[in-house]
């Protein structure tokens, strides 16, 4: 996702990266695995939760309430009761736009009015609670919707790939895909043991998650895996907003 991307689109993003920085150290201590899951398709709200549950991790789920019962890439989205079963599974829903709209078309006003639409649908599943963390539909970003973003969530999610070591950029987290079709058992391993050993944060995304996952999913093997792996090598495994509070608190001063 997020191919064809224009020279403008890539020197604007080039920026971003550089622009409306919100910095949070790490710290010391054993690395951060994050599993998350973009669009919530029904295989992820299904198939995914039970590998998580059964594991005892919690996961974010990235929700565009424009997507509920509808199909995506061929691919049948969750329904509210799916979303209310993760909530009540103690996992995190985060925020799209509220059509999966990218940014970049949109402007400022209808960027504002997608995540207000988008805000209100996820508060009416938790009880009032706003979403606290964002990702960019597609991976599609600029300056100003970094911006924008910034000032109405906690983080900000990009599909840039990358392992964060010492420091992540709030408003601009990196995320590793977890693709079947390019994610290798020897990568994945790879990949998780560099994050313990720098006292690392990464983030996995993908879609569905099935047996035969279609071109942004993964295998329930390969899921797997990355708990298995993350558990091997001694990293936490945390929702978003888990890790956040994890690496405030092992930064914080002492009293």
């Amino acid at each position: 996702m997020g191919d064809g991307v224009t020279l403008i689109q890539k020197a604007d993003r080039w920026l971003a990266r550089r622009l409306v920085r919100r910095m949070l150290p790490l710290g010391a201590g054993p690395g951060v695995v994050t599993v998350s899951f973009d669009d919530a398709p029904v295989s992820a709200c299904h198939e995914g939760r039970a590998i998580l549950d059964h594991h005892g991790v919690k996961g974010t789920w990235y929700v565009a309430g424009g997507l509920t019962d509808r199909l995506e890439q061929g691919e049948a989205c969750h329904s509210v009761p799916d979303l209310e079963a993760l909530l009540a599974h103690g996992h995190e829903l985060g925020c799209h736009t509220f059509d999966h709209q990218p940014c970049s078309g949109l402007g400022a006003e209808g960027m504002r009015s997608q995540l207000q639409q988008n805000r209100r649908f996820l508060q009416g599943l938790a009880g009032g609670a706003a979403p606290q963390h964002f990702s960019f539909p597609l991976g599609d970003y600029g300056l100003a919707s970094k911006w924008l973003a910034a000032r109405c969530f906690d983080s900000v999610r990009l599909t840039r790939a990358g392992i964060h070591r010492g420091s992540a950029d709030l408003n601009g987290l990196l995320a590793q895909r977890l693709y079947a079709d390019e994610m290798t058992p020897d990568r994945l391993r790879s990949l998780i043991a560099e994050t313990a050993a720098c006292s690392g944060w990464l983030i996995f995304y993908t879609h569905g998650v099935s047996a035969q996952p279609r071109r942004w999913g993964c295998t329930p093997a390969l899921l797997e895996q990355v708990l298995t792996d993350a558990r091997a090598h001694g990293c936490e495994l945390l929702a978003v907003g888990q890790a956040l509070a994890h690496f405030r608190a092992r930064t914080e001063p002492a009293p």
